[in-house]
């Protein structure tokens, strides 16, 4: 009986009426192809393609670059801190150098744009073994399709160039060749300590193999009466091949530092977003501009996992329960695990599945409909319309991200040869690393310094809190991305002794009165000058406002079939010129990103409101005030500035 996915032909071809083999690649793909769920599997990969072909806009991949050059000019693997002041002497670990050497040779031969391609054809072969796990799960095609899709959308969040994404390969490769040993469909074993090895030259979480391993060990031995020794014998072998990483044994306990940055207590876990909890990520989160699907999703699939475990447990071998469970929760425990749960979770609530037969889902109407669905959505991804209706960074493209990364501060500093004392942000570190000439205060590498350190830098956000830590850097620089650090902006804002002297789309860069006094203090208005945005006047944003046609189901369908743009940098600009209290240029600003968007934000309207409120425009407050309400009219922050306005 042939499956849906099955490559075998019931009436012969013409290719082998002419003497070819039944089993050659043009008669297969003809095969696959008269399937109707072929069309949703080929579009879910489409939709893999487009999520994982986005700008790189991660600052951490300076400094994975900066390690990789370093790697490759000293034929070594560094032992100690060479890149911020602040760490010098301290030792260093390095668990990612195969895939930092890898990053900077693609980098050196082919250019950022390679990094991104690598990223996305890892991704790509990472769907391609859960598909074939799915697909060896033997539920309906629909259920398999719709799981792979919630896999992909639950997942896309850290679709980042970044060496994670290969520890879902190995991860995928290593439960791959357990399945199909467990199903006695094939004798792979030999493949796992390659893996490993592989693993722990690559990314910190090598030790999920050794879990996956072990598991499977377990529920040979529940299920079978005996022990797997083939299993145990190439487990043992796996991790001793562990132990060949440039760090030896001190390689391998590498895994249980990282361990302690999801403690509660850890000042790391607190304050990164990557490694909250998913529902302390809700609740911080503002889900009436970002709905957050993929947590959602996860918390489907946990649910929904867990009650079709207990529908079907006589049938359930005792290694999916405890891959369930563990990756659960490690998933509960930081958001960045979240994809690792998905990678274990979706093959096993698939083959729960297959003790229910939904018609429908099998039918070809069904197929047709969710390949239209996955393709819509596609579309949206190709337009950037669906990383924009949640406000996000994200961009569809290969190469950097301009306006996130603080690529042009850096060459700011360099075409002024400002290389003195820096202070910097967490979230910059990484990219100064690469491209800043001098040494910076602290970077991405969170395993590096002690968790006093950054306790430190945590009080630096407090009324006054900086102004200890410039005098313990003795700095002469500060470079920020501001949009991440208004605790700073606004203690550096009210220092008469330190004068902003640039300003983009992400990053301010500051610096003391008494250093490079030849760059001059930023003036807004010159900052527009520099944009080529003229200044604007109550009659002419009158005029622009009035003219305005708000339809949000034409804006909607539109982001269907034509480019959308989200006016980050001017916005992120205006905010900060906001908070500088530079109200004219704030509302200039504001203004240009008002005509790029044409509108469409109700964000654009209720900052206008703060800078017209601020300028004495009453009138033209109130009118943007109204056209927030008619894009979001359960927006709270529209009462506040009401209720400070009647105040003052």
């Amino acid at each position: 009986m042939t499956t849906p996915w099955s490559f075998k032909s019931k009436k012969s071809s013409g290719a082998e009426a002419l003497g070819t083999p039944s089993g050659t690649i043009p008669s297969r793909l003809r095969n696959f192809l008269t399937q109707p769920w072929s069309y949703p599997l080929l579009a879910c990969f489409i939709l893999v393609a487009l999520l994982s072909s986005r700008k790189i806009g991660s600052d951490d991949i300076g400094f994975h670059l900066k390690t990789g050059e370093w790697i490759v000019q000293h034929l070594s693997f560094p032992q100690k801190d060479g890149f911020t002041y602040t760490q010098t002497n301290r030792d260093y670990l390095d668990s990612n150098g195969l895939y930092q050497v890898l990053l900077y040779g693609l980098y050196w031969a082919f250019g950022y744009s390679a990094l991104t391609l690598m990223t996305a054809f890892v991704i790509g072969a990472v769907f391609f073994l859960l598909w074939t796990r799915l697909k060896a799960s033997r539920a309906p095609p629909g259920a398999v399709l719709l799981l792979l899709l919630a896999a992909v959308l639950e997942m896309e969040r850290r679709f980042i160039v970044r060496p994670e994404v290969f520890s879902w390969f190995y991860l995928s490769l290593t439960l791959w060749v357990l399945d199909r040993r467990f199903q006695r469909i094939g004798n792979l074993l030999f493949l796992l300590p390659a893996v490993q090895f592989l693993w722990v030259n690559t990314e910190g979480l090598f030790m999920l193999g050794w879990a996956a391993c072990g598991i499977y060990l377990l529920s040979g031995r529940i299920h079978q009466k005996q022990w797997d020794r083939p299993l145990a014998l190439y487990l043992l072998l796996s991790m001793a091949v562990d132990a060949l990483n440039p760090y030896g044994f001190r390689g391998i306990l590498f895994p249980f530092r990282l361990w302690t940055r999801l403690q509660d207590s850890n000042p790391y876990k607190q304050t990164i977003a990557e490694f909250f909890s998913p529902w302390r990520d809700l609740q911080v989160q503002n889900l009436a501009l970002d709905p957050h699907l993929h947590l959602f999703l996860f918390f489907g699939l946990a649910l929904g996992g867990l009650v079709l475990i207990a529908l079907t447990f006589q049938e359930r071998k005792c290694h999916d329960l405890l891959l369930f469970l563990v990756f659960l929760f490690l998933a509960a425990t930081a958001l960045r695990n979240i994809p690792l749960f998905t990678l274990v979770a979706v093959p096993v609530i698939s083959s729960c599945t297959g003790k229910f037969r939904w018609a429908w889902l099998s039918r070809p109407p069904a197929a047709l409909g969710l390949a239209l669905l996955t393709l819509l959505w596609a579309l949206r991804v190709f337009t950037g319309a669906y990383y924009i209706s949640d406000r996000r960074n994200d961009r569809t493209g290969l190469g950097l991200d301009y306006q996130v990364l603080p690529a042009k501060a850096c060459q700011f500093l360099a075409q002024n040869g400002l290389n003195g004392r820096m202070l910097n942000d967490l979230n910059s570190g990484g990219w100064l690393d690469w491209q800043a000439p001098q040494s910076t205060f602290m970077d991405g590498r969170l395993e590096l310094p002690e968790d006093s350190f950054y306790s430190r830098v945590l009080q630096s956000y407090a009324p006054g809190g900086l102004i200890p830590l410039l005098a313990l850097t003795d700095a002469q620089l500060v470079v920020m991305d501001y949009n991440s650090l208004s605790p700073w902006v606004d203690q550096l804002n009210r220092f008469s002794n330190w004068r902003l002297i640039y300003l983009d789309e992400s990053t301010a860069v500051y610096a003391r009165s008494d250093y490079a006094p030849q760059i001059p203090a930023l003036s807004f208005p010159g900052l527009l000058t520099s944009l080529d945005i003229a200044p604007e006047t109550s009659f002419s944003v009158r005029a622009q406002l009035q003219d305005l046609r708000i339809s949000p189901l034409a804006d909607w369908l539109r982001g269907f079939y034509r480019p959308q743009t989200y006016a980050m940098g001017d916005l992120s600009m205006g905010l900060f010129a906001l908070r500088a209290k530079a109200y004219g240029p704030a509302r200039d600003l504001l203004m240009e990103g008002f005509r790029k968007t044409n509108g469409r934000y109700s964000e654009i309207f209720l900052d206008l409101a703060s800078a017209h409120l601020a300028l004495g425009d009453l009138e033209m407050a109130g009118l943007c005030l109204e056209y927030t309400l008619r894009l979001d009219p359960q927006n709270k922050k529209v009462s506040e500035i009401l209720s400070r306005s009647s105040g003052s």
